[in-house]
């Protein structure tokens, strides 16, 4: 190979060789052909737009974007998705009188993503349907039916077509006379199924009552229809709210009528985006992969945002997802046999030994984990569960791609890694906090000019505490070890690192500047485990959680 030959492609793309070409192709037929069944007709957008195209709808996504220049200055940017695109041509270019307006789409699109996988890459194949100019359930209903048929069509024989409905949130907010600031640290909070995070909102808030308990339910409220009858039997809820689990239902009777509510599930705690969807949130689960294989929903004020006022619903499935799905169901029925079981991720060394504790107080059969051994998974056939034993900064990557359900991590190791996972429990052990360490006459300077250095083993939080909340941009040593030595040798002012009783810093002439926050064990979860076996998760759960709290 010769020096400075370029023989690979950039991190986060990757070729495509024939075999897989060829099945992708496949899925990609096989999907236009299911939209053209149902009267979708294909239109083609441009791989790049001006970037306020996409930061007037998703602001929060712009560091996500890949941004350039053209000759004239303009700001532009790689589609981050095909549907805003396609919202920006129908609102610009279709006549009044062609509504409704049915179209397909297939194409790449591209995000600055920093964690990969097959099915997650800074290049991905989107293909999807987008219903424009009608309001009624039957319409979100089709695109719902499209997504199922299109998962059945690539050759998918395990999937789950989750709904949610943004609009029973946002009747809760207003009945609850929550501000803009509030909803959303709450929204975000319920979203990730983080219980702990939710209790403690409600109580900075000063929700009581009622109120109070509706909103702590929401993130266990997602199962079968009965989910979204019992919500509805509250009979003190407001308009807003009963309206939105009302158009749920009818878009459910549509879909028995046609024989599909095998396939459909709900969850009122799915309140993601909702400054952009306005009604039915829809997302695709399946086993082997640890991400949605399709999403979409009702997004009625977008096309307003290019100048036309027009209600809109559609669903997008990603081919890499749907590829890497049918990977695994080639293999055999691996994924099947291991969905009756239950696999928890724990992190060698203490916090195991403690984890182990709670479920053996639990019920669980944990006697080979006990003993002296090399071995690295363990089961409990009777319950029908798993453990495997994993480096501790392992566990997040585990159950976020699916290979563990359940895990048990440090905070520490969660915020470092910035996994996406259900955080559910504090499970109080191992408590301790991140800090800000140096010597002590620069006690009160950590926004000043004076810091321009600062080493530590977990550079991102590092980064974020001292950007977001010092306000400055400072240069973040990787340290990988004696973090202390940094300061004492010149290599940084001050240190990010866990303190537990202080007595390292204090030896090497250190203290404590400023608490970064709290940190102690964690119970987490994969998202899509957290559905396709709602019930024996959801047991786990409560039982830690009684254990506990104790």
């Amino acid at each position: 190979m010769n020096k400075g030959r370029i023989t690979h492609t950039p991190t986060g793309l990757a070729d495509v060789l024939c075999d897989e070409c060829e099945l992708k192709l496949r899925i990609e037929n096989k999907a236009m052909e299911v939209f053209g069944s149902f009267g979708y007709r294909p239109v083609r957008t441009p791989t790049f737009e001006y970037f306020d195209v996409y930061n007037v709808t998703t602001p929060t996504q712009a560091e996500h974007m890949f941004k350039f220049f053209d000759n004239n200055g303009r700001m532009l940017a790689l589609r981050p998705d095909i549907t805003t695109s396609v919202a920006r041509m129908i609102a610009t270019k279709a006549k009044k009188e062609d509504f409704p307006i049915r179209v397909s789409y297939l194409g790449s699109a591209f995000r600055n993503e920093e964690n990969f996988s097959r099915a997650r890459q800074r290049e991905f194949t989107q293909t999807g349907v987008e219903l424009i100019g009608d309001k009624s359930p039957s319409a979100d209903a089709e695109v719902i039916e499209i997504a199922i048929k299109t998962l059945r069509e690539s050759g998918i024989k395990n999937f789950q077509i989750d709904l949610g409905q943004v609009e029973f949130f946002k009747g809760l907010v207003e009945q609850a006379g929550l501000s803009d600031s509030e909803s959303d640290i709450l929204r975000r909070h319920i979203n990730d199924k983080d219980f702990i995070a939710v209790e403690n909102d409600l109580s900075d808030m000063g929700v009581d009552g009622d109120m109070r308990q509706r909103f702590a339910s929401l993130s266990t409220m997602f199962g079968g229809i009965e989910i979204v009858d019992a919500a509805i039997d509250d009979r003190s809820l407001n308009r807003r709210s009963k309206e939105a689990l009302i158009n749920l239902k009818e878009v459910y009777y549509i879909l028995t009528q046609k024989g599909l509510d095998k396939y459909v599930s709900f969850d009122l705690g799915m309140v993601q985006n909702i400054d952009y969807y306005t009604g039915i949130i829809i997302r695709g689960f399946t086993y082997g992969v640890g991400f949605p294989v399709c999403s979409g929903g009702r997004y009625d004020g977008l096309l307003e945002k290019f100048g036309r006022d027009v209600p809109a619903t559609g669903i997008a499935v990603g081919v890499e997802r749907v590829l890497e799905t049918l990977y695994d169901e080639e293999r055999g029925e691996d994924r099947l046999r291991d969905s009756e079981y239950v696999t928890v991720a724990l992190a060698k060394g203490r916090l195991a030994e403690l984890s182990v504790d709670i479920f053996e107080k639990i019920g669980f059969d944990v006697s080979e984990l006990k003993e002296e051994s090399r071995k690295l998974i363990f089961t409990d056939e009777k319950n029908k569960i798993k453990f495997i034993l994993v480096k501790a900064s392992d566990v997040p990557t585990y159950v976020e791609y699916g290979a563990a359900d359940i895990g048990v991590a440090g905070k520490d190791t969660l915020l470092e890694s910035d996994k996406n996972l259900y955080e559910v429990l504090d499970l109080g052990f191992g408590a301790c906090k991140m800090a800000v360490a140096g010597p002590s006459e620069l006690k009160g300077s950590l926004g000043s000019r004076n810091i321009t250095r600062v080493a530590s083993k977990y550079p991102d939080i590092a980064r974020e505490y001292f950007q977001k909340v010092k306000g400055r941009t400072v240069d973040i040593i990787k340290l990988n070890g004696s973090v202390e030595l940094g300061p004492l040798v010149g290599l940084s002012e001050v240190i990010v690192d866990i303190v537990e009783s202080g007595k390292t810093l204090k030896e090497n002439g250190l203290e404590v500047l400023e608490d970064v926050c709290a940190l102690s064990a964690r119970l987490v979860v994969n998202r899509v485990s957290m559905k396709l076996k709602r019930d024996k998760i959801m047991d786990i759960i409560l039982r830690v959680k009684g254990e506990i709290s104790k």
